[in-house]
């Protein structure tokens, strides 16, 4: 079996509690946090898959795992789990990820502090960032730091990838400096969503 066949393997046998119940209680816990009340369906996981870009020697990182949804997108594109580092700041859901994915490199971290966190060696072989923070419900110095953390440790010219329940682009594209478009858009999830690419020249 290959890496990924291996911990989508490991993925199904781990016992863990229903992801749409979990995910339920953290947004009743914290709405804006969540952005959504239900888990990412296949509709989006399709649309960031045929977006993602990771050559071999190359990690993926992924802002705000919640129960997994997207991170099963990141494996099902054929990157191994032990390439893959998703960042989660609620310690529930971090564990809880940790769990359905033992080979993913959860961390229950701030995504501000990716580039530290990560180390020079990594942070310097990273081709993406998917991010499923709601940033639009954060204020915009938040979004700012989110932004400015995530270009830094992108490949010049590299983009990041951000799925969002919005028609029209989640973040102020002037404001925070950087240019973006919408690469596609699902009525297969719930609600419809969008997957943005944004970059800085």
């Amino acid at each position: 079996m290959t890496p990924t066949e291996i911990t989508a393997d490991k993925a199904k046998k781990a016992k863990k509690p229903p992801a749409a119940w979990l995910f339920f209680q953290r947004w009743m816990a914290n709405p804006l946090s969540m952005g959504s009340v239900t888990p990412s369906g296949p509709g989006l996981r399709r649309l960031i898959r045929e977006h993602l870009a990771c050559g071999p020697d190359q990690i993926i990182v992924e802002f705000g795992a919640g129960t997994g949804a997207i991170t099963r997108a990141l494996l099902e594109s054929g990157v191994s789990g032990d390439r893959i580092y998703s960042f989660e700041i609620d310690a529930e859901l971090a564990s809880y990820v940790r769990g359905v994915f033992p080979d993913v490199n959860v961390l229950n971290e701030d995504c501000r502090n990716v580039e530290k966190v990560l180390g020079p060696d990594l942070a310097s072989r990273v081709s993406t960032v998917v991010i499923g923070i709601p940033m639009v419900t954060l204020p915009m110095p938040l979004q700012q730091e989110i932004v400015d953390a995530t270009i830094r440790v992108l490949p010049k010219g590299g983009r990041f990838l951000l799925y969002t329940y919005m028609i029209h682009s989640p973040l102020n594209r002037d404001a925070l400096n950087i240019k973006g478009h919408r690469l596609g858009w699902t009525m297969g999830n719930i609600p419809p969503a969008s997957v943005w690419a944004y970059w800085r020249d």
